[in-house]
């Protein structure tokens, strides 16, 4: 009879210290912002160029700015593929859109190499990726059949590992009924 007190003793202490730590811990886990929207589609306003008029130089004083860097987050690099080819889309009802620019100079980034991965009803992260790149004014934009959950919340992912900056690797979640996510990187010199 003592036994079987002391093993319901435990079995509740066991199971309070996991609600403890349930309400405690991050609802991601891993430190993973939500980044998902619903609605139409919007258009990000491009932050307005410092101007030349009062004795100023624009150019040198966007030269002078530094907007902090991207940092990786756990979980980021998980099915990871370098040098993921390149597809026009990944299916259609969700978008991946973004701005990617410079830590130093705030200055958007051109013909950068974005990969972008995710589990959706046609298939796991290792099925559905693509590269992409951005444009002149340094967006990239990648539309994908609807996310679903994996380990437990519907995420995303987005990373940059080529050589002119440093390598930056996250994991964004994003809610069911979502229908689209905006994940922008800002990369630092690499070294």
């Amino acid at each position: 009879m003592r036994r079987s007190w002391l093993l319901g003793l435990l079995l509740a202490l066991v199971t309070a210290g996991i609600v403890v730590a349930l309400l405690d811990s991050e609802v991601s886990g891993t430190g993973a912002e939500n980044v998902g929207e619903s609605g139409p589609e919007r258009t990000a306003t491009p932050e307005p160029a410092a101007s030349a008029g009062a004795g100023g130089d624009g150019d040198a004083e966007r030269r002078e700015r530094r907007c902090e860097a991207t940092e990786s987050n756990p979980g980021g690099t998980n099915n990871y593929l370098p040098d993921a080819p390149a597809q026009g889309s990944l299916g259609s009802g969700f978008v991946i859109t973004g701005l990617v620019r410079a830590a130093d100079g705030c200055r958007p980034l051109q013909d950068v190499r974005v990969q972008v991965w995710l589990a959706t009803e046609t298939g796991g992260e290792q099925d559905n990726r693509t590269s992409v790149r951005t444009d002149a004014e340094g967006r990239y934009r990648i539309e994908t059949a609807p996310t679903i959950p994996q380990f437990g919340e519907p995420n995303i992912h987005v990373g940059y590992d080529d050589d002119d900056y440093g390598e930056v690797f996250i994991r964004r979640v994003v809610d069911l009924d979502d229908e689209r996510a905006v994940v922008d990187l800002t990369l630092a010199p690499s070294g």
